[in-house]
């Protein structure tokens, strides 16, 4: 069924958004104009000032430099065509015409020339300015002709240097006179005789103006043609369609439901009122059928609430079950003997189930029982009590419960009893539930003994390990740390820096990952035992015994995908730095008794034929003339002196001169070396410098010995740096009870291949003929005499040689002999 309405909701907004694209458009034309009107208004007043600031250029040229100059040159004549500004002005402006668009006047009351006689207009405006004396400027629209011109006009006045010319007629020029006559003269100073006046014509701009209004609203009807247009479609799709879809609906329903009458009405209204009549009648069918539904939710809820409080009682009995047994956990974690564990446990089991006493009774052997509350006597136990204990059964009584309490293994530990006031209370109670409850206990007490006897293993183990005093750490597969004693803690925090307390050695030693050089998957899998070596960037060395504790665990199985051999490993580290220290130094000494013997020999063998021979050459250079048998004795001469020296320092090596005194300021001799190679150092380049102070460090070496060392060490230090480029530091450390003297460089350094046989005699690193291999060896022999070690190693900071010499420190001594 179609019903036709007389409006519809579309038509009137079209019809209000027509009218308000009318109101829009009216407003934007008239402020357009106004505004356009005041461009070309403010357009023609500057066009008006320019012709008058040209007009007073003119003049002013005329009366400052044309005029005078005239009067030079013709004193007793007017030329009027060169000395008359009024006349000048208006040739220059008449010659700017050739249109009507503008007007330019000098006009007066009683002109001379009576073509410049002031019109009508020109005479009211003489007037306005006599009338408004201090007016200067009058400006507006006046209709000339037909035409509407924008008139600007100012006063002309006659100053004093006009009144020659208008002023009295006996004092005028003949030439004026014979011109004019009488007429133009005879006018007073400061007087307002006539005006300036520009008109330009606004018609044609006005009409153009117009034009562009009327084209410009063209142009915005067209835009609101097309805007009203597709807001009308947009509005009939996104508002009308779904409008009508609804209030489709709601007139199927009414038509339905029986609703004719109802209908009829909404048909005589538009869409929104229709709607608004559809929404308040859909409202009073849901207000009915909420009545319903409550009446429906009275029955129900009764019913509801009764099946609620059961499954709410039922739900925190089983909370408080939970919350139970979760107790009994935390109180197993926080008991020490069983005795604590009853007592922390029996007043949850008397809270949760609401009893007035619980008590256990221990196995029989002991006989000991526990209460809550607290009593003295016995508990009183069912006649049938050995059944219960035997069969593993609860009883339940009138108002006792007893539970046997049973390991995981199935034996008795005792009995739980459990006593109410109530009865009624006690039939409520789930015989699985207090069931459960024994074995809980029992496994509680149990782990309370394992617990304890693991607790005593692990202290007594505890004990021993950290009785051990190097250092030994537990790790597992992957190099996680398990446990480590407190030597092996100090280690870590001492190599670290204080930043690993934890005793984690094996990152320190560079076994931090499987990629590490180390072999803990390697012992892990062989299941044996491993020993190696560790050296440390400075210097010390460790022995790391690895002890494997292989799990059983099946290689790249579910639980270990990775397939790395599973257990744990024991490593136990030893420092053996100054083993291999005192080791070094014995080798190096006994190289230095057993060469120190052979140099002794061979010195007195050698030393006399090469005496004989240096004598014998001698005496052939004297008998000799020829040159070139001159030269080749001198090659003699030279390598026998050559072979004295190699001699001379296997002396030394093998007989080290004693100094008369025992000890010398290490500081003292330190500077003096630093100043001796002060001159070879700056001739290569080289930097050479000390920190070195002569005072009160004295070590327990001759001076005489002291100065060779670091000679030695010094001028090796200079061949080995680069010209240029060379650093070499002679530092003096004193420390509690010794001395460190350090010679470093940034040369190439000494390799780790050579640094055990750096101090052997006759091993050198320099080219041939440089060097006989005898100064490290004599340098080593000496400091060892003196009671003291020396070192070579890399310098971290400049990537060279560090020779470190200890020597013992005698400054205490000096200090109490000086007192």
């Amino acid at each position: 069924m179609h019903f036709s309405r007389p409006s519809t909701l579309q038509a009137k907004f079209l019809s209000g958004l027509a009218a308000a694209t009318m109101i829009l458009g009216m407003c934007f034309a008239v402020g357009f104009y106004l505004h356009m009107r005041t461009v070309l208004e403010d357009e023609v007043r500057d066009k008006a000032r320019l012709i008058f600031l040209q007009v007073d250029s003119v003049q002013r040229y005329v009366r400052s430099t044309l005029r005078p100059r005239m009067f030079e040159v013709l004193p007793d004549q007017f030329v009027i065509e060169a000395m008359s500004s009024s006349f000048i002005s208006r040739e220059i402006m008449d010659g700017m015409g050739g249109d009507n668009s503008h007007i330019y006047r000098r006009v007066a009351i009683s002109a001379r020339n009576p073509k410049f006689e002031a019109n009508a207009l020109e005479q009211e405006l003489v007037g306005y300015f006599r009338a408004h004396n201090d007016e200067s400027l009058w400006q507006g629209y006046r209709d000339v002709d037909g035409e509407e011109f924008y008139i600007m006009a100012r006063p002309v006045v006659f100053y004093e240097e006009c009144m020659r010319c208008h002023g009295a007629r006996e004092e005028a020029p003949v030439e004026l006179l014979a011109l004019y006559g009488d007429r133009g003269f005879d006018h007073e100073q400061d007087t307002i005789g006539g005006v300036d006046l520009v008109g330009l014509s606004v018609t044609e701009s006005v009409a153009r103006l117009q034009r562009t209004i009327f084209g410009y609203f063209g142009f915005f009807a067209l835009g609101a043609v097309v805007f009203f247009s597709i807001t009308n479609l947009l509005f009939k799709v996104l508002v009308m369609n779904n409008i009508k879809r609804l209030s489709a609906m709601f007139r199927d329903n009414l038509e339905i439901t029986g609703g004719t009458e109802l209908l009829n009405k909404l048909v005589e209204r538009d869409e929104i009122e229709e709607l608004e009549a559809g929404m308040q009648e859909l409202n009073s069918h849901l207000l009915d059928a909420r009545r319903q539904l409550e009446g429906y939710a009275e029955n129900l809820r009764s019913m509801v609430e009764d099946r609620t409080g059961e499954l709410l009682q039922e739900a925190q009995e089983r909370r408080a079950d939970v919350e139970l047994f979760v107790h009994l956990l935390a109180d197993m974690r926080s008991s020490n003997t069983r005795a604590d564990l009853w007592r922390l446990t029996l007043p949850e089991i008397g809270r949760r189930f609401g009893a007035a006493s619980v008590s256990y009774v221990c196995t029989f052997a002991s006989q000991r029982h526990f209460s809550w509350p607290e009593q003295g006597a016995f508990p009183t136990l069912p006649h049938n009590w050995v059944d219960l204990l035997t069969e593993s059964r609860t009883y339940l009584g009138d108002n006792t419960a007893v539970i046997p309490v049973e390991s995981s293994e199935g034996t008795a530990e005792g009995l739980l009893c459990i006593r109410w006031d109530d009865p009624r209370v006690a039939k409520r109670q789930d015989h699985d539930l207090l069931q459960a409850l024994g074995r809980q206990l029992g496994m509680a007490a149990e782990n309370m003994t394992a617990l304890d006897n693991l607790m005593r293993q692990k202290g007594t183990l505890q004990s021993i390990v950290e009785g051990i005093t190097d250092p030994l750490v537990l790790m597992d597969s992957v190099y996680g740390l398990v446990t480590a004693n407190q030597a092996a803690r100090d280690l870590a925090s001492e190599l670290s820096g204080g930043r690993v307390l934890d005793g984690a050695l094996l990152g320190l030693f560079g076994c931090n990952s499987p990629k590490g050089d180390c072999h803990v998957s390697a012992t892990l899998a062989s299941g044996r035992p491993h020993v190696e070596e560790v050296v440390l960037e400075s210097g010390r060395s460790f022995a790391l015994n690895m002890y494997p504790i292989v799990s059983p665990l099946p290689v790249a199985e579910a639980g270990n995908p990775t397939g790395r051999p599973q257990g744990r490993i024991v490593v136990y580290a030893r420092e053996t730095t100054r083993e291999k220290r005192m080791l070094s130094q014995m080798q190096q000494s006994e190289k230095m008794i057993t060469v120190g013997k052979l140099a002794a020999g061979l010195a007195h063998e050698i030393n006399n034929p090469l005496g004989v021979i240096l004598c014998y050459a001698e005496l052939l250079r004297q008998n000799l003339g020829d040159e070139q048998q001159l030269q080749d004795l001198d090659v003699i001469l030279r390598h026998t002196r050559q072979a004295q020296r190699v001699l001379k320092d296997l002396l030394n090596f093998a007989r080290p001169k004693t100094s008369s005194y025992g000890e010398c300021d290490a500081g003292r001799v330190a500077v003096a070396i630093a100043e001796i190679f002060t001159v070879q150092a700056t001739k290569k380049g080289v930097m050479l410098s000390t920190n070195a102070k002569a005072g009160r460090v004295y070590v327990g070496m001759g001076e005489n010995e002291l100065e060779q060392v670091l000679s030695n060490l010094v001028l090796n230090a200079l061949d080995a740096v680069p010209e240029r480029k060379g650093e070499v530091f002679v530092d003096v450390v004193s420390e509690a009870g010794e001395v460190k003297i350090i010679v470093r460089d940034n040369g190439p350094g000494v390799s780790e291949s050579d640094r055990s046989m750096i101090f052997d005699p006759f091993y050198t690193t320099k080219a041939p003929g440089a060097g006989t291999g005898l100064g490290l060896a004599i340098v080593y022999g000496m400091v060892t005499e003196s009671g003291g070690t020396i070192e070579v190693m890399r310098d971290p900071l400049l990537e060279g040689a560090r020779f470190t010499i200890t020597l013992p420190s005698v400054r205490f001594a000096n200090q109490q002999q000086e007192v």
